[in-house]
């Protein structure tokens, strides 16, 4: 892969916001990747103090063969830590 094709934007669609803290939110896109997938990335974002938001180093990206597992076991998850606050 040349430095060009290392460097070319990939279009990503946004999918969700949710609120992680007053500073802090997680994003789930949909992004093209240069081997022709598209996949899900989970990335956090932080607001400055000029009240922009920049996307943080952490996120994972899920490949879509890999997606519904990691939505059951996320929950699971919550009904095993809604159990456990009853």
């Amino acid at each position: 892969m040349g430095l060009h094709e290392q460097n070319r934007a990939y279009p990503q669609r946004l999918v969700a916001c949710i609120a992680k803290s007053g500073r802090e939110q997680f994003r789930i896109t949909l992004k093209d990747y240069s081997d022709g997938e598209t996949k899900a990335e989970i990335r956090i974002f932080e607001r400055h103090r000029d009240h922009d938001w920049e996307a943080t180093p952490r996120h994972v990206v899920i490949g879509r063969d890999y997606l519904l597992s990691i939505v059951e076991g996320l929950l699971e998850a919550a009904a095993l830590l809604k159990q456990e606050a009853a």
